[in-house]
């Protein structure tokens, strides 16, 4: 499956080609003058990407569709990762962590991450990175203390609380037991297997940001643009996030896979937190109050629950991601660009 002798800058396997982050991180390898490839479990949803991107101006011959039905199957990734010069590891049983045992969850995600892991060794030279999509729930054992996490932070309870407690360890714990074990696992691989190609996970809060491909209904809109979809549609302004407020544009980690995966010199080993902006519902109302009068917005209170410069208050539990900003030399995309793109996007569902 090589492509890399008829594409001279290289092929990036995304998994999860389909997923909400993948669309736009393929949207970004495809401009930067790269050829994706991508797995998905239903090739037909794969295929939708491909169509999505054709409709951006990309050519079809530079986006490959592999169907990879149980990525948990052993040598699943091989075919595709024949050929790559990185992997953005991005497939995770997100969608089943409310139907599935926790241990169920676990399983799927360190299993997956250790079959990508396999792939890029058999892929020989080609392979220079690997990029796994950690979360900043790896970070923290809930409820959170009132401080800033950095990338030196683990969840150290979350796994002993599946473990012990099965089924009734929910769907939330499942989460943070998944992306903390997959972690684990990986920076495990590299201590005892030292791989020739750089490896390095991302810690990213609250996604937000438009999808390459829509949201079919209004109601699906994911939790973590909820906020945006209740002030855009005028209803009352929402109070706060589950656990914490922190906020990242989806374009901006796309930015860190592609420059994680460019630079394994710089990135290999390396952990970094992806949180851009702690604004709300309120602060969303402010901004578009201002920015579009013609929606009809709750006023709410005007400048309460929010810094002026949409950063971590000082004494509220947060993320630290100057790690981040300082070995790339590039700032996140300001909060009021993201929440304006949003909303724009947002428009198309309303009545």
């Amino acid at each position: 499956m090589s492509t890399n002798e008829e594409h001279p800058k290289g092929t990036i396997l995304i998994t999860g080609l389909n997923g909400y982050l993948a669309g736009r991180t393929a949207e970004l390898v495809l401009r930067e003058g790269y050829r994706v490839r991508g797995t998905v479990r239903n090739k037909v949803a794969g295929q939708k990407v491909k169509v999505a991107l054709g409709g951006l101006g990309y050519c079809a011959d530079d986006v490959e569709v592999v169907q990879v039905a149980d990525i948990c199957q052993q040598d699943c990734f091989d075919a595709a990762a024949d050929g790559c010069s990185a992997i953005f590891h991005l497939a995770s049983p997100l969608a089943e962590i409310w139907t599935l045992p926790p241990t169920e969850v676990v399983r799927i995600a360190t299993e997956s991450t250790a079959r990508v892991l396999s792939a890029a060794v058999k892929a020989g030279c080609t392979m220079n990175s690997v990029v796994l999509m950690s979360s900043a729930a790896a970070l923290f054992d809930p409820p959170l203390e009132t401080r800033h996490y950095t990338e030196k932070d683990w969840n150290t309870e979350s796994e002993k609380i599946v473990e012990r407690d099965g089924e009734k360890a929910g769907g939330f714990h499942a989460y943070l037991a998944s992306k903390t074990a997959a972690e684990k696992l990986f920076w495990k691989f590299r201590d005892d297997h030292r791989p020739p190609f750089g490896m390095t996970t991302l810690q990213p809060t609250y996604f937000i940001g438009a999808p390459l491909i829509p949201w079919k209904t209004a109601a699906d809109i994911p939790y973590s643009n909820s906020d945006f979809w209740k002030v855009v549609s005028g209803e009352e302004i929402p109070g706060p996030m589950m656990m914490y407020g922190d906020t990242i544009d989806i374009r901006d980690v796309a930015r860190m896979l592609f420059w994680s995966a460019l630079n394994p010199a710089r990135s290999d080993g390396e952990r970094f937190v992806c949180s851009s902006f702690v604004g709300g519902g309120q602060a969303i109302a402010d901004i578009l109050g201002k920015r579009m009068p013609s929606l009809n917005i709750q006023r709410g209170t005007p400048g309460q629950g929010y810094t002026s410069d949409y950063k971590p208050q000082v004494g509220v539990a947060g993320f630290d991601s100057s790690k981040a900003v300082a070995i790339t030399g590039v700032d996140w995309i300001p909060y009021e660009e993201s929440v304006v793109d949003l909303a724009q996007y947002l428009q198309r569902y309303l009545p």
